[in-house]
């Protein structure tokens, strides 16, 4: 958590709050968690103050928010991040909970008394900052791959030819889909009827579409549910999603389809939930 979808509504939710307003000012408690092409944080801050926000994007589980003089700020909230905006008078602790204060990462002061916070309990969030040329040489943006509430079915098909892995492994890798996570790739795995540890070369033409459209099908009604809060995420205005309220198998004792009882396994060192029976 947050995946694609998350991510999605984060930015949706973001870009009337942010675009047209100018950053007075930037701190940081966590200089581990930035990477800016102008080095520390106070180097940062000199940089950044004035600039005007023009407009945001989203690649995978990542924000972009595009500033005047060609600059960019790209987050990663990781596992257990969130961005808010706190209203002017507004308090840090009124969206980031009990310890809101303790655990605002990143802050941005923006014109007309607004903030936009990081906040990040455990500290996995990642801030880049620099120029476009900058944030694309960033490892990790490289590699990104194609996006998953974009990829079509005849993408799929060619990233499936070539893999030799097991399904959930190829669903969590970022290079070849950018965007899902452990939720999403169980959720999907079910909808779709195949197991996790299927090799993925394997699938036949028909078992590829049922994949595709249970990809599709299952980001679609997250989407609409508003993503899936659990612990640490909601959305930057304070309200959370009901998605979990959903699940088909992500942590479900027993089977929608048969009935049967679900057991957790560890399948590519991360915790998975899957029918014997219904998943082929």
């Amino acid at each position: 958590m947050p995946e694609i979808i998350e991510v999605e509504i984060t930015k949706q939710k973001l870009t009337p709050a942010l675009v047209g307003r100018r950053i007075l000012d930037f701190k940081s408690d966590w200089p581990y968690g930035l990477t800016s092409e102008f080095g520390s944080i106070a180097k940062t801050a000199g940089d950044i103050k004035g600039r005007q926000v023009q407009s945001l994007d989203r690649r995978g589980k990542v924000i972009l928010i595009n500033l005047s003089g060609n600059r960019r700020i790209v987050v990663h909230q990781r596992m257990s991040g969130h961005l808010a905006i706190v209203p002017p008078g507004g308090t840090i602790a009124r969206l980031g909970g009990a310890e809101g204060v303790k655990h605002a990462r990143f802050v941005f002061d923006l014109s007309g008394g607004k903030k936009l916070i990081l906040f990040d309990p455990r500290k996995f969030g990642t801030v880049w900052y620099g120029t476009p040329t900058f944030i694309g040489n960033i490892s990790y943006m490289k590699k990104l791959g194609l996006d998953a509430l974009a990829i079509n079915r005849d993408e799929l098909a060619a990233l499936i030819k070539h893999s030799k892995e097991g399904l959930k492994a190829f669903l969590l890798r970022q290079d070849k889909i950018a965007g899902l996570g452990n939720i999403m790739a169980d959720e999907i795995l079910w909808g779709a009827r195949l197991f996790p540890k299927r090799v993925v070369n394997t699938l036949s033409g028909q078992e590829i579409e049922i994949l595709h459209k249970a990809l599709k099908r299952t980001l679609a009604a997250s989407l609409r549910r508003g993503g899936t809060s659990m612990r640490d995420w909601h959305h930057p205005d304070g309200i959370t999603g009901t998605n979990q309220k959903h699940f088909k198998i992500y942590k479900q004792k027993s089977c929608p389809g048969c009935g049967a009882a679900i057991k957790r396994q560890t399948v590519v060192g991360r915790g998975t939930y899957a029918c014997n029976f219904c998943q082929k």
